[in-house]
């Protein structure tokens, strides 16, 4: 919710979903909790790394929960199967094959959600 409420209230309205707001109707109220917000004094990161680092713990977590806390090697299929994909993107954006921008911040921030996941298993 709260990497949703960043990309509503932070991010260009440039991206795709700000059209479905329109076609839903809801633009309007959009623009009002935009408004609430000064986008421009928000840091970089928070608009642009944390909330890809929010989904993919949110993820693991959802993950984790639906495997009941399975120690079974396929568990751990499943639950870190994003986070692979989501380095591996970025390593393939770095080398142009796949269309995107690379930013090392995205995989610092992927990382630090894998070992807060991580983290607060082992403590549990």
């Amino acid at each position: 919710i709260i990497g949703g409420l960043i990309y509503i209230c932070c991010r260009e309205k440039s991206l795709l979903m700000f059209k479905w707001f329109e076609k839903l109707g809801i633009i309007g109220d959009v623009d009002t909790l935009r408004g609430l917000i000064n986008a421009d004094v928000v840091y970089g990161w928070v608009k642009y790394n944390l909330p890809d680092a929010l989904w993919l713990f949110a993820y693991m977590f959802l993950v984790d929960t639906i495997w009941n806390g399975s120690n079974a090697k396929v568990s751990f299929v499943f639950i870190f199967s994003m986070p692979i994909v989501a380095l591996t993107s970025e390593i393939l954006q770095y080398y142009n094959l796949l269309p995107g921008v690379y930013d090392w911040i995205d995989i610092a921030s992927y990382v630090f959600a894998i070992l807060l996941f991580i983290i607060l298993k082992l403590i549990k």
